[in-house]
């Protein structure tokens, strides 16, 4: 396979490159053995070189591999910057001729752990550099397209299918495509996107089978979650030998529970503090039901270590909720605050700090969501549940990230943008090119 040679390619930096551009095209999964055993190599390296006299590579080809191995669950040291930095701890000015380099660090800046000072200084730097480039270039070029990109939304922040359908059509014009491999990345968004249609299909079957016999909508979404639950339970004991109900039940108790708190909340007029108000609401999102129920359904050593820790909601559940939830209020606070409900993060800044202006409480609220990305980092890291678990914490913030970004996306009818993503993602295949491409080498 050409593909697998090109992973394999002895030059560490293309290995590197060319795992970025898999996964930026949303097809790395298919070679996740491949791309783990060359970036475990590449960590042994990082850790013999620190111990002989240290690195030689550039701004871009540390950043990139730093960026990648913290992706992919590596300890990595922020040490690997220090000799970018000045006697006086900040990026050497230097650096700002090395466009390449600077984007790369400003990506790598956002898998930052708490306390981790060189990486705020290294986001504040690129920030600055970056908006700069973008301000005295004047002809479109490659580059411009994606600092353009990258400011709006950083890599590990993106929607992975989002940034997919994105990327591929950006690769097309650069001019080191590769045209098999683009053409492999059409084919398999495609099928990926037939999949989800089908699975689409399925979970609206019990509306569909049940609306003329039922008499109101609150028995019908009873009804087709009651089923849903005891399916899903059936195929779990039957497949994997686990009695899931008594997790199931408790994560839809909870969630019932913190509505109906809200529900109390808004009719009494009472109003809570920002930490009291989160300590519900990342329960009230929802965001524990989907990775719960997702836990299940995805493939996972299934443990009873992690059932348990489950049935708490471990920290990595808690952290991927509350982003969730920080998204939600930043994009739709506004609009409910309008059309009536509960006081939003938001709401609740203003209230305890009064004369705060909504503007200072959204800066307060962009904050909580960038500290609570640094401790989910580390979390996604440490964790000890499946990487395929992780990902699901990881990917869930992502989809609130990018479905709030400019508003309420989830129901906001008027916000075209996201509409139009979503269909392009769920219902628009990639036109490919007539001609028979080899994949082979």
């Amino acid at each position: 396979m050409m593909l697998y040679n090109m992973v394999d390619d002895d030059e560490p930096l293309h290995q590197l490159e060319f795992i970025d551009v898999l996964e930026r095209l949303g097809v790395a999964y298919h070679f996740e053995t491949e791309i783990n055993n060359i970036l475990e190599n590449h960590y042994k390296n990082i850790i013999k070189v620190d111990k002989l006299k240290g690195s030689e590579k550039d701004l871009y080809a540390t950043s990139l591999e730093f960026r990648l191995l913290r992706q992919h669950g590596f300890h990595v040291s922020t040490d690997v910057f220090d000799r970018f930095v000045d006697e006086m701890g900040n990026f050497k000015q230097i650096l700002s001729v090395d466009i390449k380099g600077v984007l790369s660090l400003y990506e790598a800046s956002f898998l930052s752990m708490e306390d981790e000072s060189i990486l705020e200084k290294a986001r504040e730097f690129s920030i600055e550099i970056l908006k700069e480039y973008v301000r005295e270039k004047n002809e479109n070029d490659e580059m411009l397209m994606l600092i353009n990109h990258a400011l709006e939304l950083p890599l590990h922040w993106r929607m992975p299918r989002w940034e997919a359908l994105w990327f591929i059509k950006a690769y097309e014009t650069t001019h080191n495509m590769i045209p098999s491999l683009l053409h492999f990345a059409k084919l398999d968004f495609n099928m990926v996107q037939a999949i989800h249609l089908e699975e689409l299909k399925q979970a609206s079957r019990w509306d569909i089978n049940c609306i003329d016999n039922l008499p109101d909508y609150m028995k019908i979404s009873f009804l087709g979650l009651f089923n849903f639950v005891n399916e899903l339970a059936f195929d779990i004991l039957k497949g994997r030998d686990h009695h899931i109900h008594s997790y199931i039940r408790k994560v839809w108790t909870d969630y019932c529970k913190a509505g109906l708190k809200e529900a109390k909340w808004y009719y009494s007029g009472y109003k809570p503090s920002v930490e009291e108000y989160l300590e519900n609401a990342w329960v009230s999102i929802s965001a524990p039901v989907m990775l719960l129920h997702s836990y299940f359904l995805i493939p996972n050593p299934m443990t009873n270590r992690d059932l348990e820790l489950l049935k708490e909601y471990p920290h990595l559940l808690r952290l991927s909720s509350m982003i969730f939830r920080l998204a939600d209020d930043l994009g739709t606070s506004k609009r409910e605050k309008e059309v009536g409900d509960v006081a939003k993060a938001i709401e609740c800044y203003m209230n305890e700090h009064k004369g705060c202006e909504e503007e200072e409480a959204c800066e307060h609220v962009r904050s909580l969501i960038s500290k609570t990305w640094k401790k989910m980092n580390e979390e996604a890291i440490n964790s000890g549940f499946s990487q395929n678990f992780k990902d699901m914490c990881v990917n869930l913030a992502r989809t609130a990230v990018w479905c709030y970004k400019e508003g309420d996306g989830y129901s906001d009818e008027d916000l075209i943008e996201t509409n139009n993503t979503i269909s392009s993602i769920l219902f628009e295949p990639i036109p490919t090119t007539s001609s028979s491409l080899s994949l082979c080498s």
